[in-house]
């Protein structure tokens, strides 16, 4: 991830404005923090990730009730803060994964460890670096400073940072929204997903998330007569089924488009 990618999020997050540095080093330090905590899916935990947080939510000033912690196992709690606004508006929800896809040390170069946080060239290398911990930290340092600013929006802004992505949405959004439901009600939610494009300095596009790739189940059934392994058959169950299986690898869906993706090269053709 380039450096400038976490800056340029977090200075369109507070209103336009190239963050002062303080908190361009806050928000550099709460990424630097949580990208070495190991909170893999399936061999780390999210809790630790949790409670940072909430401790640098705690030290900005940030009450108490506005800040819950909890999980449905003790290895993957989610935070939610409240940052009060006028309420002239429903809330708007600002979400980020803290689970992160498995890394093995050995599996990356030498010069890099998954869970240590590293600045080389211009880049940052850790696993979460920009899927979703930049993200995490991003929505966090914006709230710490705004209420250090007192800046009043016109809504609450609830920061929710969950348990689940990677490994599906048992234990974060989906318990939120079966258990602390109230906690993260609102108008509409801000999550990974779009991005920017920038050509020679030019920025061509802010791109919005309209719909969600899925995963497709085939299960494969293969009968035949049967019989016995001492006289093989030519007409064998198993054979077919691999046969079947190499067909598959080798299949691929037709390119479709719609309104939307025509809408964007047309759009992004005129720049």
């Amino acid at each position: 991830m380039k450096k400038i990618f976490l800056f340029t999020l977090l200075a369109a997050a507070a209103r336009g404005q190239m963050p002062p540095g303080d908190d361009q080093k806050l928000a550099h330090d709460i990424y630097k923090e949580i990208i070495e905590i190991n909170s893999a899916v399936t061999t780390g935990t999210t809790t630790p990730v949790a409670q940072v947080m909430a401790a640098r939510f705690r030290a900005a000033g940030f009450p108490e009730s506005d800040i819950f912690l909890g999980g449905p196992i003790p290895g993957k709690w989610n935070l939610v803060v409240r940052y009060h606004g006028t309420g002239v508006r429903k809330p708007i929800l600002l979400l980020a994964h803290t689970d992160v896809v498995e890394a093995k040390r050995e599996d990356w170069s030498p010069e890099f460890d998954p869970f240590k946080f590293t600045e080389k060239d211009g880049f940052y290398y850790g696993r979460g670096t920009a899927d979703d911990k930049a993200q995490a930290a991003i929505w966090a340092a914006t709230l710490i400073r705004y209420k250090r600013e007192g800046y009043k929006p016109d809504r609450d802004l609830i920061v929710a940072l969950t348990a689940d992505e990677e490994g599906g949405g048992y234990n974060g959004v989906r318990w939120l929204i079966e258990n602390h439901k109230d906690l993260i009600a609102s108008d509409f939610a801000l999550n990974e997903g779009g991005g920017a494009e920038m050509v020679n300095g030019k920025k061509i596009s802010l791109n919005v998330q309209v719909a969600e790739k899925y995963v497709m189940n085939v299960r494969l059934e293969v009968r035949n007569k049967g019989g016995h392994s001492s006289v093989p058959l030519p007409d064998n169950a198993i054979y077919r089924l691999a046969e079947a299986l190499a067909r598959l690898s080798h299949f691929e869906f037709p390119l479709k488009s719609n309104g939307g993706h025509a809408g964007l090269f047309r759009a992004t053709g005129e720049d």
